[in-house]
């Protein structure tokens, strides 16, 4: 019988906004990117255009209500409908953010106290960038969904290649499986990178740390042994796999966009 690899963290927890004081989640770490400083605009800033927007006083999916300066995103104040902010720089999927006001209009901040990344807001799969990303990211305080809050795209990163692009420097592309809506499915989204190499310790007091492992890696267990960062791999053949190792294929089967990962071992 074919050995099978587990993935240590396969529960996303990365839909967290960065200034809400985020409970934990299975990925390690408090889900809150730090930053907490997010505030309404500036008092000096223009005044907010009279509008009919769909939602008041602004629409995010639209960017309906707010000025040439500003982005229209979840009300700070109380996390409970939606408020013009201000945009401090204009940060899209490949930018680190420390607050809201890093990303452009039609982006959020999203993330944990490890790194948080802009993520694009969405009303479908067809908003977000093809063909990984999905509109799946459900935006929470860190317990509950945020009521009235349109869903955020994954990413379009390729968990076996970061270096082809779609996240932020100094972030990996990882391997998640995501619920919304009641079905599970699988994503690779951007998270901070570790330094672990092949067959690098990734276990920290016998718990899993997938941010301990480089980009293109995963921290992993095959037949139930310690935790160990691997490669990431396309399967069958695994051609990034170095040496004698073979790309091991997860069970159940990990595919994302018609292309099956494995890892190599």
């Amino acid at each position: 019988m074919q050995r099978s690899a587990l993935v240590a963290l396969m529960v996303l927890g990365f839909g967290c906004l960065a200034a809400a004081g985020c409970a934990k989640a299975d990925r390690g770490g408090d889900v809150d990117a730090g930053g907490g400083d997010d505030a309404p605009p500036q008092a000096d800033a223009p005044p907010a255009d009279a509008n009919d927007c769909v939602t008041q006083p602004c629409d995010i999916l639209t960017q309906c209500g707010c000025n040439s300066v500003q982005a229209c995103d979840i009300d700070l104040s109380d996390l409970d409908g939606t408020a013009c902010r201000a945009i401090d720089s204009e940060g899209t999927e490949t930018s680190a953010c420390e607050s809201t006001t890093s990303c452009d209009r039609g982006y959020v901040c999203l993330g944990n106290d490890a790194g948080s990344s802009c993520k694009r807001y969405c009303d479908e799969t067809a908003d977000c960038e093809a063909p990984r990303g999905q509109c799946v990211i459900e935006i929470t305080d860190g317990t509950n969904p945020i009521p009235g809050i349109p869903t955020a795209c994954s990413s379009n990163c390729i968990p076996s290649n970061v270096a082809a692009g779609g996240c932020p420097a100094g972030f990996k592309c990882g391997m998640f499986t995501q619920t919304f809506e009641g079905t599970d499915y699988n994503i690779s989204d951007c998270q901070p990178a570790g330094a672990g190499g092949q067959g690098a310790s990734c276990e920290v007091a016998n718990v899993p740390n997938d941010a301990l492992c480089a980009p293109d890696f995963l921290c992993t267990t095959v037949d139930g042994d310690n935790f160990n960062c691997r490669r990431i791999c396309t399967r069958p053949s695994g051609p990034e796999c170095p040496g004698s190792t073979d790309c091991l294929g997860f069970d159940p089967a990990y595919t994302l966009a018609g292309t099956e990962y494995g890892v190599c071992n």
